[in-house]
């Protein structure tokens, strides 16, 4: 069910489905921040229904590792179905896939990627820890009751968990370069794993040592990891900066920065998880699932606005700057002589002239209503950087 939404709302944000947008940039934040969104929600329901599976399987190795086996079939079969409806309803139209469909079908695909990748890695360290500790872990991860994990059970996963840090450099030599979607599956999920091995390690090692259940180890807990991802990315970003490194290195690197982000946020999601649960088994105002379903949607609107309005834009500036520069590139040749735009004239008028800066190129007289508020966003906003590099200067 998450995954059709994902597709659907993914689709209509991208203007394959619907009015097109006007501005691209704000379409491919809103893509970003709809794919992250429901990408996470898609890849924990997943989470936690193989974890359910795999809980019916005979509990021994061989058994347990089937799970993940039989998880990425049929994810495998479900994206194919996905790719293929993707692209039937992208061609309806004109026979062809014009630049928003493509943004919906890239985006529909590193969201695919990242709920299977995130798949696989919960159930391989389910067995991971199934091997350590001789007990299977409940469907989401929880210890399940009776366990009692000792620190040198915690001390074993977390040097699991370097190993599969190892095996990111290896599988990218491993794997070839003509099976580029594939490789980036295996050294994803083999990154998760290093995240999904810390992270439980550092939960037995909490409330076995320290004796803090509930949501002061979550809250304790989630600050120790924040604290340990965020030495270690400062870490590997010195490495990357040293001039000793070659760009293979740095990638690899690099590579491991995305499990640490979902180290830190899954540890934060334990402690959100057990906050709301000491406080509807407290205050009783309606079922325990409808408390939290209501504290999960406030969250929501105070959280989501500011992290797409804010911190989104920030963290994609090069990609949006990027995308900037080619929208521009490509107006400008279309204004170029036999390019179909015919002599090319000042893009932006001087001193408000034209409307404030709309567009006065001859080119744009045959160009729809939406390409023009498009390219006049774009090249208002481009107006801007400049202005800005001229004051830093």
């Amino acid at each position: 069910g998450w995954y059709v939404v994902l597709q659907v709302a993914l689709a209509i944000v991208s203007g394959a489905v619907g009015s097109a947008p006007v501005d691209k940039v704000t379409t491919v934040l809103n893509l970003k921040c709809f794919a992250v969104l429901l990408g996470v929600t898609t890849g924990a329901s997943n989470l936690n229904l193989w974890g359910l599976i795999q809980q019916q399987v005979p509990h021994t190795v061989p058994w347990l590792l089937s799970t993940p086996l039989l998880s990425l079939t049929c994810l495998y079969v479900l994206f194919k179905i996905g790719d293929f409806v993707r692209d039937r309803v992208s061609k309806e139209d004109d026979g062809s896939t014009d630049d928003y469909e493509k943004l919906w079908d890239r985006f529909a695909e590193e969201t695919e990627d990242g709920a299977l990748c995130m798949t696989l890695s919960h159930l391989i360290v389910q067995v991971t820890r199934f091997h350590i500790t001789g007990k299977l872990p409940l469907p989401g991860g929880q210890v399940p009751p009776g366990a009692v994990p000792t620190s040198g059970h915690a001390w074993a996963l977390f040097f699991c968990g370097i190993g599969y840090a190892a095996l990111i450099p290896i599988m990218d030599v491993v794997i070839p370069k003509r099976m580029p979607r594939r490789k980036g599956w295996v050294k994803k999920t083999v990154g998760n794993c290093m995240s999904f091995s810390w992270l439980y390690a550092f939960t037995w090692a909490i409330q076995g040592s320290l004796k803090m259940p509930g949501p002061p180890g979550a809250m304790l807990q989630a600050l120790l990891v924040t604290l340990f991802a965020f030495m270690l990315i400062f870490i590997l970003d010195k490495i990357v900066d040293l001039p000793c490194t070659g760009e293979a290195t740095d990638r690899e690197v690099r590579a491991l920065v995305a499990p640490l982000s979902l180290l830190i946020g899954f540890a934060w999601k334990q402690a959100f998880v057990g906050a709301i649960t000491a406080i509807t088994g407290q205050v009783h105002l309606s079922t325990p699932h409808v408390e939290t379903l209501c504290m999960a949607i406030v969250l929501a609107l105070v959280v989501v606005p500011a992290w797409r309005l804010y911190i989104l834009p920030v963290v994609m500036n090069e990609e949006v700057k990027k995308l900037e520069r080619k929208e521009l590139a490509t107006y400008e040749q279309h204004q170029q002589p036999g390019g179909g735009g015919g002599k090319v004239e000042p893009l932006l008028a001087a001193g408000g002239a034209n409307g404030g800066g709309k567009l006065t190129d001859a080119g744009a007289a045959g160009a729809s209503p939406e390409d023009l508020a498009r390219r006049n966003a774009q090249l208002l906003r481009r107006n801007a950087d400049l202005e800005a590099s001229i004051r830093d200067i």
